[in-house]
């Protein structure tokens, strides 16, 4: 919520300030008067016809001293006159009042102002001495000693200037049982122009600095009561009450100084979308369980990977015997055809060799039915690491989406293709301030999940190609398995009919050397498949400690954020956005349509 009413004022609070605020201010000042002639009283009688009431638009004037001290309060109203009425009823209670922008005229009717309007809208003005609902303080220090306004002008050093906002209005409201007070969330909207040859090094607290090299404008802005009405941890998130200047001056001067207080900011917040609060909240209790069974997962993975790699070396052993075996058959099968004289040497030799054969070919097949039928459960589970992995971030994406715009904050749905430029778009709104930084954490744990959620996809589909490879690897295995067994009955059959040992013994050497061919091919894959194996290890290492991060910086912190009571956080939004519509009138008689914001006005600073 700090972040939604941050983007949306925080960039418009200078132009505010210097073109409207201020220009306003000295147009009340300049038609603003208490020696207006009073209204004359007539009867009901008299009275043309009962006053419709208009829709008002109020801005009331605050003219201070440099300490905040009330001097004089103008009131300034918009009386719209939408039904066309013949007469409207004005505010009562103002001294002076008078007609700013006509020439239409008023009467005291039963003790109400009642403006002959003819229909037209009516701008009016008075003076009041009501109270005002925010309170502003000034206070000042150089070189960390208090000092008055006075005292400081002309003085050089470090100078801190502060303004407190305390908020009179409020609400006694019945929460979880028990009365709380909820106050009218007014934005408090400072802003000051200072001279660069005066003002250097400047800083606020809450806000933001504008420059155009020869005059910087300190922009700062602060919801009194907020952080009490909603209750909130200040660990874990701060509303601002107050906002502090701090620059290094030389012969200090200060031109007046302009704050803007608008109750209405949360009035416009659609509540109605609060209500899924109960099953946001079960949702984050089981993003955090999800994320604990998904970290047992990956350590399983990393520890079944570890464990592959392991027998992959005892693999690349078995082919190395076996490429040692198949040596040795080529040059048995070159000494049979050399002569007869070694026939039957040479036919034993074959058998043992075959029987040495035999047995590695067993073992590689072994060992290849292992990896295939472990690839092929690691591949099993790709679709559902897949999809387990893409529902925690469109949930994820969910409750950013959803805390974004209960805050109030005008935000699309996000989606993993144009989240990273909707929250880009947010930070550089908020660029400098803690709201920003907070929208950048948020995007930052986003990227971090997208990119799990890329790698895991760059693994399963290393898995699933290795798998493949595997199977084929075994089928291999198993014709090559059928010819060592065909090698033995051959040889066999050699040492017992020396008439067809010279054909078979060439057929033998000829099959020898494509076998010897095979392993070396075979041996050259070992080390790419270990290699790969290896790759895999590493990477669901990486992948384990990237969630564990995850769900440290993101998932608890997001957990932590809201402290198990989201409902009881709603509850008291929903009472601030109350309290928000139901303050619509200074003058008086605020009707649910009017509105009304405050500028207050400080005295420049200098010397005499």
């Amino acid at each position: 919520m700090k972040k939604s009413v941050m983007k949306i004022t925080v960039p418009c609070l200078c132009a505010a300030l210097v073109l409207t605020g201020m220009g306003g201010a000295y147009s009340a000042l300049a038609s603003g008067s208490e020696s207006a002639a009073p209204l004359p009283a007539v009867s009901r009688a008299a009275a043309a016809a009962d006053a419709a009431a208009p829709v008002k638009d109020e801005t009331v004037y605050v003219l201070a001293g440099s300490d905040g001290g009330v001097e004089k309060v103008i009131v300034s109203d918009w009386l719209k006159n939408t039904a066309g009425s013949a007469a409207l009823a004005g505010p009562a209670g103002l001294a002076g009042l008078e007609n700013v922008k006509g020439n239409e005229s008023a009467a005291l009717q039963d003790g109400a102002v009642v403006w002959d309007a003819q229909g037209r809208d009516i701008y009016c003005q008075g003076v009041s001495d009501g109270a005002l609902p925010v309170e502003m303080r000034i206070s000042y220090t150089l070189d960390g000693k208090t000092v008055t306004a006075g005292e400081l002008a002309g003085k050089s050093g470090h100078v801190v200037i502060r303004f407190d906002y305390v908020n009179r209005q409020y609400r006694e409201v019945e929460l979880d049982g028990r009365m709380e007070r909820i106050y009218v969330p007014f934005a408090m909207l400072t802003g000051m122009v200072l001279d660069n040859d005066v003002f250097t090094n400047v800083e606020i607290s809450s806000g933001r600095i504008y420059s155009d090299g020869s005059r910087t404008v300190a922009a700062g802005i602060a919801f009194p009561g907020l952080q009490e009405s909603l209750d909130l941890d200040s660990g874990k998130l701060e509303i601002p009450d107050s906002v502090e200047v701090r620059a290094d001056v030389t012969d200090f001067r200060l031109a007046e100084t302009f704050t803007i207080a608008d109750g209405s900011f949360f009035s416009d917040l659609d509540t109605g979308k609060l209500d899924d609060a109960g099953d946001l909240s079960g949702s984050l209790r089981e993003l955090a369980d999800a994320m604990d069974q998904l970290m047992d997962g990956s350590d399983q993975l990393r520890d079944g990977l570890s464990e592959l790699l392991e027998r992959s070396g005892q693999l690349a052993g078995g082919i190395d015997q076996l490429a040692e075996g198949a040596d040795g058959l080529c040059q048995g099968t070159d000494e049979l055809k050399e002569g007869a004289g070694a026939l039957h040497t040479g036919a034993e030799e074959l058998k043992e060799g075959a029987g040495t054969l035999g047995l590695g070919v067993q073992q590689l097949d072994e060992g290849a039915k292992a990896l295939d039928q472990g690839l092929e459960t690691l591949a099993a589970q790709n679709d559902t690491l897949n999809g387990g992995a893409q529902k925690v971030f469109e949930t994820l994406l969910a409750s950013a989406e959803s805390q974004l715009r209960a805050a109030g904050g005008e935000v699309p749905a996000l989606t993993a293709e144009n989240y990273a430029q909707v929250l880009d778009g947010v930070s550089a709104s908020l660029k400098g301030t803690p709201a920003g930084k907070q929208v950048a954490g948020l995007k930052a744990s986003l990227d971090s999940y997208s990119a799990f959620c890329q790698g895991l996809a760059g693994y399963t589909a290393g898995v699933a190609q290795a798998a493949e490879g595997a199977a084929g690897l075994a089928d291999g295995t198993a014709r090559l398995q059928a010819g060592a067994d065909e090698l033995r009955a051959g040889a066999g059959q050699l040492s017992a009919g020396a008439g067809a040992l010279r054909e078979g013994a060439v057929q033998l050497a000829d099959g020898a050397a494509q076998l010897r061919g095979g392993l070396v091919q075979l041996q050259s894959g070992v080390p790419a498949l270990t290699g790969g194996i290896t790759q895999l290890r590493d990477g669901a290492g990486e992948l384990s400690g990237g969630l564990r991060e995850f769900d440290e910086k993101g998932i608890q912190k997001l957990v932590d954020a809201v402290d198990g009571d989201l409902a009881g956080l709603t509850d008291r939004i929903r009472a601030v956005a109350d309290a928000a519509g139901s303050y619509t009138s200074f003058s008086g008689n605020g009707g649910a349509e009017d509105q009304v914001k405050f500028v207050y006005r400080t005295q420049a600073i200098k010397e005499n």
